[in-house]
């Protein structure tokens, strides 16, 4: 491979990279504005206050135009390296949010909320194995389909991939699954939160639990209430997303057990070098933001430092959700058919109705932490 050298690497970046910040801009100066103020069926902001169409889920819908129209199902070579970034940008922005937290208030989060968290994830996966088994699919393609359904989508199924042995058609067939899946509840999710008049604590604490991917609870928590701030509904599904992200090496390590149990060529991976190489680095810089958070390292609530990095934040995760839209391949999502579409939506669709009854009856309106 031809190494560009840093500048190259640069130049390459820079038509894709502005492609996402110009959109960005075009929605979030000229769009939303629009919206807000546009009278439709006798209201005023109809389309915002009805549809929660913000900027966050135009980023996505425009981000699918590219991809599935524009660029004809395929990303042009010269936007690729600049929306790779479209990660880069995700994961900076959860680091920063670590300073909407103290430490003080993780430790609120309590012991049951991480017994529900864990009782939700490793709950989808035996079913998951049990129904997967049933309608007789391949034993790889239920261990990743396990990870994704159980913890949080691309990243489980990309780490889990390599440990059962998965072919990278079915790790594509999980993801397409999974994405497919997770657009529809990002749409609905809004409706139904304001329909039954969820505070922010319940909605985040529900998205968090039963929405399948990392950047979908981010897009749907800010669909529901674009505030970036504590005790927001982004602020309680981040945190409750990513204590089930935390859970990642332990579920790649039970599935691989799991799968390698019944291999009559048994090859064992370590815990310790699952959890070296499996680990999601940016958790650790979560919690190292959280940690200055709670030193007062950042400035109080309120601050020009906070009031600053909370509009940083926007824009980076508007501008990384324009390029996670146009990752989005509706070819991709129509060939998930057949029993992995079937187990996933069942698992899917379990896990987001029952997270939502759960919430509902347990959890109170004034919850916060």
């Amino acid at each position: 491979m031809e190494d560009k050298g840093i500048f190259g690497k640069i130049a390459a970046i820079l038509p894709g990279l502005a492609l996402m910040v110009g959109t960005l801009w075009v929605l979030r100066t000229w769009v939303e504005p629009w919206m807000a103020n546009t009278v439709l069926f006798g209201q005023k902001g109809w389309l915002v206050k009805v549809l929660s169409l913000n900027y966050i889920l135009l980023a996505i819908i425009v981000g699918m135009l590219y991809r599935n129209l524009l660029f004809g199902g395929k990303i042009p070579a010269w936007a690729e390296e600049g929306f790779r970034t479209t990660r880069l940008f995700i994961k900076s922005g959860v680091i920063m949010l670590g300073s909407l937290y103290t430490i003080q208030s993780l430790a609120k989060v309590g012991g049951i909320a991480i017994l529900l968290i864990m009782t939700f994830v490793f709950g989808t996966i035996f079913f998951v194995m049990f129904l997967g088994r049933l309608m007789g699919m391949d034993r790889s393609l239920i261990g990743v389909m396990a990870a994704a359904c159980g913890v949080c989508g691309v990243s489980a199924a990309v780490a889990t991939s390599p440990a059962v042995k998965a072919k990278p058609s079915d790790v594509a067939l999980v993801i397409a699954t999974i994405l497919g899946f997770g657009i529809m509840t990002m749409f609905v999710s809004p409706f139904v939160g304001k329909a039954l008049q969820m505070s922010d604590y319940q909605f985040g604490a529900w998205v968090g639990t039963g929405i399948l991917n990392s950047g979908q609870v981010l897009a749907t928590c800010l669909a529901f209430n674009p505030t970036i701030a504590p005790g927001t509904a982004v602020a309680y599904g981040e945190i409750w997303n990513v204590v089930r992200v935390i859970s990642i090496p332990f579920v790649v390590f039970f599935i691989t057990m799991w799968f390698w149990r019944a291999e009559a060529q048994a090859e064992h991976l370590s815990l310790v070098g699952i959890l070296k190489d499996k680990f999601p680095i940016f958790v650790i810089g979560f919690f190292g933001m959280t940690f200055l958070s709670s030193v007062g390292a950042l400035g109080a609530e309120g601050s020009n430092t906070l009031h600053m990095m909370r509009d940083v934040m926007s824009w980076i995760f508007g501008i990384g959700l324009v390029g996670q839209g146009a990752y989005i391949d509706i070819r991709e999502i129509k060939t998930a058919g057949g029993k992995p579409l079937k187990v996933g939506l069942a698992a899917g669709c379990l896990k987001y109705v029952v997270a939502l009854l759960v919430i509902m009856f347990f959890v109170s309106k004034e919850s916060s932490f």
